[in-house]
């Protein structure tokens, strides 16, 4: 009884300091979103609100709920039922971030000349990976567009350490600057090597793809009669600019293959390992007049339908 006694009040104890370190990690949690929305409405005019805040220790998490968003104009432009945040810093990179935008919806002004998204609840989630062991990068984000159209986004890359803590330097530079201790100097600097170093990192694989859920081919066909042409017309145009074009004839086919069915389209590169952006660069510039065989080095396929 004694022992069960102990395994209860160790375990309140526990919970008692689990609950008090959530509750101050959500006080400078809020310190810290208000700061930054302040700063985005100082820059962009654009008011973002929450209605709630929620954290929790063990993941290191964020919750925003009941989000409203307002134009510089102050016209009411979207709701967002929660946003959802996972390992972001204000300064360091982290090995892992998530972010998870789920049920934004557009109102008012910003339908205008998009009526197709006139109630249709769109999710977003981007996932970030890095390990600053290797350099190894991976960024995936995956939209849903309600009845609209799907959408995915992968990019990874290595040797992105130099990249990686000039990036961590000037998000530390840009808080000192926030606490009025500016150095445009040094961040002139720090962003001269910030390009610098974007030329060493060696990407791997890009993929993109579109995928019709339903209205896509709808809303191109308003947007194309809005220009005073028909879809045929559209179609037409396109296979004349697309057979001039120097893209490779892989790239070509599948854009007109979805602009002719307007279901899906797909591409992916990979690159070969140990390729850095500054060799791929001296390489696009030898092989601008092959396409095929830039295709071939990129190792693109490309499908539409």
């Amino acid at each position: 009884m004694k022992k069960l006694l102990l395994v209860v009040a160790l375990g309140g104890i526990a919970f008692g300091g689990y609950s008090y370190a959530n509750y101050y990690m959500g006080k400078e949690a809020r310190k810290d979103v208000d700061k930054q929305l302040l700063q985005f409405h100082a820059q962009t005019g654009v008011d973002v609100r929450y209605g709630e805040l929620k954290t929790d220790l063990f993941t290191q998490s964020i919750a925003l709920g009941d989000v409203t968003v307002n134009d510089p104009e102050g016209n009411h432009i979207a709701d967002v039922a929660s946003i959802d945040m996972q390992g972001f810093s204000p300064v360091k990179v982290s090995d892992y971030s998530r972010l998870a935008i789920n049920d934004l919806t557009f109102k008012g002004v910003a339908l205008e000349g998009m009526q197709e998204l006139n109630g249709e609840k769109i999710d977003l989630v981007t996932e970030f990976k890095y390990s600053e062991a290797n350099g190894d990068a991976d960024a995936k984000t995956v939209i849903n567009a309600g009845k609209i159209a799907d959408i995915k986004f992968d990019f990874a890359m290595t040797n992105s350490q130099q990249l990686m803590a000039l990036s961590e330097q000037l998000n530390e530079m840009a808080q000192q600057a926030d606490s009025g201790q500016p150095n445009l100097q040094q961040q002139l600097a720090l962003q001269s090597q910030l390009m610098t170093a974007m030329t060493t990192i060696m990407p791997k694989s890009m993929s993109f793809e579109l995928k019709n859920n339903g209205k896509l081919k709808g809303m191109i066909e308003r947007l194309v009669a809005e220009q005073g042409m028909t879809f045929e017309q559209f179609q037409m145009q396109a296979q004349q600019q697309l057979s001039m074009s120097p893209a490779p004839a892989r790239l070509r086919d599948a854009a007109l293959g979805f602009i002719d069915g307007t279901e899906q389209f797909k591409v992916s590169v990979s690159l070969p390992e140990g390729t850095s952006v500054a060799q791929i660069n001296q390489k696009m510039m030898t092989m601008m007049g092959d396409p095929e065989e830039l295709a071939n080095f990129f190792n693109l396929e490309a499908t539409g339908n």
